[in-house]
């Protein structure tokens, strides 16, 4: 079906609907006045971060299971402005930090991702090892990684979630779809956004320590507390696991996070935040052919050593009853250092051995973002109102790498500088529109235009919800991908057009949700590795489409059952699927709280077959299959005398033998246990 004609009657069913809805709304009462939060929202939006905190502190302050009747889940990622999940039409979910550290134990960023709709994390190895996300079929580069709204992607895009401890982490909210609109390059298929909390209370201390298989341990330190306007949080973590199933793959990470913020009275805040990790590795994955250890021997000589650097500060005011302002001032830092002196064995495959030498990189990014927010008009029963977002960001992209192995060697900056335009419109309660555009200028790729318009309704006779969304986003290729050893400088910007469309249904008082919906990705001048060349190339197109299905039920409140699928099918210009895509993911979580303090999950994970690159027949890279495998997790928590909490958690419960990434082995089954002390003065 031609473009135009899809957009056609995808338009038309928004409109459609929309008329029905709002004739809804003249015979029917409105729903109950907003919570408070959405009323804040409405004269003052911040960031949402502190709307939800309260929101998850009230849901649970006993430590019980979050009740049926709930305040509504706030996000910012969606559209900039804290806003009722419900009335977005981004497809929007929300990991909260509890269900990832205490409730499922996860201890990369990574695992707390697997079980979101649409989402494929590829892990090559061990956790630890290098991991990515691939959001709706995009590149593991399509997906836009922000902590507290400040970008952590590595210039190009790409991000190793194996390094990413999830220490200090209140919620994750992932938003689908493309956000160039809002956040520029790299927002090509998806967000995901890191939220921290402020500090609260009498000052608390809280550490643990844990142990398991492979001779991994991981300890943990925390303290956060309130005086008067000033309030504070950080934390630190490491992690260290021995050799799991070959020499060399050993691994030591150090991770801090802290937050500290000033309220000066109800209208002005400043905050300030930090965020990084150093990193070290054996780097067996390194070798001549670059196939892993399941094909060929492992490196033992490489080591890879790697720092990662956010620094934040933040100015939130309000000037005046109608407008908000916010100034964003950042500075990313990453530095890695590869190192390969040794000789190396003779591939088996490849027939020759892996060149030896250095590679040091270096990344630097000062930024820029001021965000201003103006309610345009709000009626006086505030049953129609309309909040104006504008903006600039600028940022400065320096990158410097030395490269003795492959012989080249970079030095290379460019400004980036953007506006933005935002407009969202409320209508009774039951239709919520929202429309953008961002021109962007880069410096090395020239001006680029992006738009996005999303709508959400809202027809509370039914406790239906229906949403949709559209729009075009874009990524600028790196440096290395435009100037190294395999780089191309006539590399075009890759480009996405996007839409999707869905419902959510409640029954049962909300005790049961479902929601189904469909997407589809139009790409242009994808860039990747041409093997006849030997240098980097733009395809011409690629698509992906399918459903994303998810499920929750909530019978009482000691048990919660969740799940998803997501159904895709991705094609490349030659007819070919795309590499590491499955077609088919479900996932399926069960927590239970028997009694006070006792937590208890289950976490399945089936992956289905997908295309990959592995040895075949006489060729040294080729199309191979990698299977299907299903994985089960299991979880328990128990809080005993007060102050202690017990916990443990085994992953590949069965001891599948299976690979996230071909030729790359997943360990067996996994087992971390240990104790945690807090402590509140």
């Amino acid at each position: 079906m031609p473009l135009a004609v899809r957009l056609t009657l995808l338009l038309s069913f928004f409109v459609v609907v929309s008329q029905c809805s709002l004739r809804g709304a003249e015979e029917t009462p409105p729903p109950p006045s907003k919570s408070a939060a959405e009323k804040d929202r409405s004269v003052k939006p911040r960031d949402g971060t502190d709307a939800a905190q309260s929101a998850d502190t009230k849901r649970n302050s006993k430590g019980t299971a979050p009740a049926v009747a709930a305040l509504p889940e706030i996000v910012v990622t969606a559209s900039r402005l804290p806003t009722p999940t419900e009335q977005t039409g981004v497809s929007t979910t929300v990991v909260k930090g509890s269900d990832n550290s205490e409730v499922f134990q996860n201890i990369q960023l990574g695992e707390a991702l697997r079980d979101v709709p649409g989402i494929v994390v590829q892990q090559s190895g061990a956790p630890g090892d290098f991991t990515t996300l691939s959001t709706r079929g995009g590149n593991s580069n399509h997906t836009l990684f922000l902590y507290d709204g400040w970008r952590v992607n590595r210039q190009g895009g790409n991000l190793d979630l194996g390094h990413i401890d999830p220490v200090q982490i209140n919620r994750i909210e992932i938003a689908r779809g493309p956000a160039s609109s809002l956040f520029g390059t790299n927002a090509v298929t998806g967000t995901v956004n890191v939220l921290t909390a402020k500090g609260e209370g009498p000052p608390e201390v809280k550490t643990s320590g844990a142990g398991g298989t492979y001779g991994t341990d991981r300890e943990t330190l925390s303290m956060q507390g309130q005086e008067k306007k000033f309030s504070y949080k950080v934390t630190a973590a490491r992690l260290h696991r021995e050799e799991f199933i070959t020499n060399n793959s050993q691994l030591e990470t150090y991770s801090y996070a802290g937050r500290f913020d000033f309220q000066f009275n109800a209208d002005h805040a400043i905050k300030a935040v930090v965020r990084g990790y150093d990193f070290h590795k054996g780097y067996y994955e390194d070798s001549a052919s670059g196939y892993g250890v399941a094909v060929e021997p492992p490196d033992p000589n490489d080591q890879m050593k790697s720092r990662d650097l956010l620094s934040g500060l933040e100015y939130n005011g309000r000037v005046l009853p109608i407008w908000n302002t916010t100034l964003r001032l950042g500075h990313y830092l990453f530095d890695q250092r590869v190192i390969s002196d040794a000789p190396n064995p003779v591939s088996p495959i490849a027939g020759f051995a892996q060149n030896t030498g250095r590679t040091f990189t270096q990344e630097r990014r000062p930024s820029l973002d001021w965000q201003n927010d103006v309610t345009a008009y709000s009626s006086e029963d505030e049953k129609v109102r309309d909040i104006v977002t504008v903006g600039t960001s600028a940022e400065q992209e320096s990158f410097n790498q030395d490269d003795t192995i492959y012989g080249s060697n970079m030095n290379i900056g460019r400004t980036n500088w953007s506006v933005f335009m935002q407009n969202r419109l409320e209508l009774y309660q039951r239709a919520f529109i929202t429309t953008g555009v961002r021109r962007e200028q880069n410096g090395q790729f020239g001006a680029f235009t992006t738009g996005r318009a999303d709508v959400s309704l809202l027809i509370p006779e039914s406790d239906t919800r229906i949403h949709g969304a559209v729009g075009n986003a874009f990524r600028a290729p790196s440096f290395y991908e435009c100037f190294s050893a395999f780089g191309n400088p006539h590399l075009q910007p890759e480009k996405n057009f996007a839409y999707d469309v869905g419902v959510e249904q409640h029954f049962w008082k909300k005790r049961i949700t479902l929601g189904a919906t469909w997407f589809n990705n139009d790409f242009k001048d994808l860039v990747s590795f041409g093997y006849n060349t030997n240098k980097m190339e733009n395809l011409n197109r690629a698509n992906t489409c399918g459903f994303e299905l998810a499920a929750e039920i909530r019978p009482v409140k000691q048990i919660i059952l969740r799940g998803t699928g997501t159904l895709m099918h991705t094609e490349d210009d030659a007819g070919l699927h795309l590499l590491r895509r499955p077609g088919s993911t479900y996932t399926a979580q069960f927590i239970v709280r028997p009694v006070e303090r006792l937590d208890m999950s289950l976490d399945w994970l089936h992956i289905g077959a997908r295309a990959d690159l592995g040895p075949a027949g006489d060729n040294l890279y080729g199309r191979v299959r990698n299977d299907d495998y299903t994985r089960v997790d299991a979880a328990v928590s128990y809080s005993f005398l007060k102050h202690w909490r017990a916990f443990g958690r085994v992953e590949n419960l069965f001891d599948l033998h299976y690979e996230d990434v071909k030729t790359f082995p997943a360990p067996g089954r996994n087992v971390l246990g240990g104790i945690e002390f807090s402590w509140r003065f």
